[in-house]
């Protein structure tokens, strides 16, 4: 199986390269500026993740495309730091003009469906009467319909476009030409990566929000808010202790589910080379 084989050699790879590993634990441990300042009180931690989040709007997709090319050299034998700035200065524009297309296409589409919920939510109401009464059923089954919509429009396109990043960087595509390469390659691979996608997204969810656990006690504790039982309340050392742990076991995951993407994307470019142009095929990594 592509996936299974894919995760195998991705787990090879990262055991020749402790690089990688390092790599992503040191920017993953990056976040506890972010996560600490919720201590120092709400202006604090509104003002450090503003600064945060711009810079990572700058930062991400030079990070991003050295990760993705340290992962491909890594799959062939050894990779360094050297590879992770080379392939990021190479690759930033392209990466940053998708990430910038990406995300604005995403607050594109929360505007919308935003102000078309409220509207059918209005119009639902006052169609079946509100949440009471006997047509309340009609109403909730009518507006977890819409949700499931919401949900599929979202996820779906998603779907198609996730590997722009390894286009990029592995095929040398461009911004746009990267979503076109990622949308071809799930097109006639969608059994595959419809199985790595549940893979993926299941482990991301379980460990992220494990991961997720100690940062929100840290938040409990900056607003002293009380823990209702059975949970305790632990000292802040602990939970601070607990966040870096965590930050450390996502960054662990993070780094083998980067190695493992490309490797799984290699495997795609593999049975779709021959839908590619002439340029695209033998592109160096």
């Amino acid at each position: 199986m592509a996936v299974a084989r894919a995760l195998r050699t991705a787990s090879a790879a990262l055991r020749r390269n402790p690089t990688v590993v390092g790599i992503v634990l040191v920017l993953s441990l990056l976040q506890l500026p972010t996560q600490l300042a919720r201590v120092a009180g709400p202006g604090v931690s509104t003002a450090v993740g503003s600064v945060s989040s711009v810079v990572a709007l700058v930062v991400a997709p030079f990070v991003f495309g050295g990760l993705l090319g340290m992962a491909a050299e890594a799959l062939d034998g050894t990779t360094g730091f050297g590879t992770f700035v080379e392939k990021g200065k190479r690759h930033y524009l392209s990466m940053l003009g998708a990430y910038l297309l990406l995300v604005g296409a995403l607050i594109a589409f929360w505007f919308v469906a935003g102000l078309a919920s409220l509207a059918v939510v209005s119009a639902l109401g006052v169609l079946s009467g509100g949440l009471s009464g006997s047509a309340s059923p009609v109403f909730l089954a009518m507006f977890l319909a819409g949700t499931g919509v919401f949900v599929l429009v979202l996820f779906v396109p998603l779907f198609f476009v996730q590997f722009y990043g390894q286009a990029i960087v592995l095929d040398g595509a461009s911004a746009v030409s990267g979503f076109k390469r990622s949308i071809g390659l799930v097109r006639t691979n969608l059994v595959s990566v419809l199985g790595y996608s549940v893979l993926v997204f299941a482990g991301g969810l379980f460990f992220g929000v494990l991961a997720s656990i100690p940062s929100t006690l840290l938040s409990l504790q900056a607003t002293r808010v009380p823990l209702s039982m059975p949970l305790p309340d632990p000292a802040l050392p602990v939970v601070v202790a607990l966040v870096v742990i965590g930050d450390v076991v996502f960054g662990l995951l993070g780094s083998l589910f980067l190695v493992f993407s490309v490797a799984f994307y290699r495997t795609l470019r593999v049975t779709g080379d021959a839908d590619d142009p002439p340029s695209a095929r033998g592109a160096v990594a």
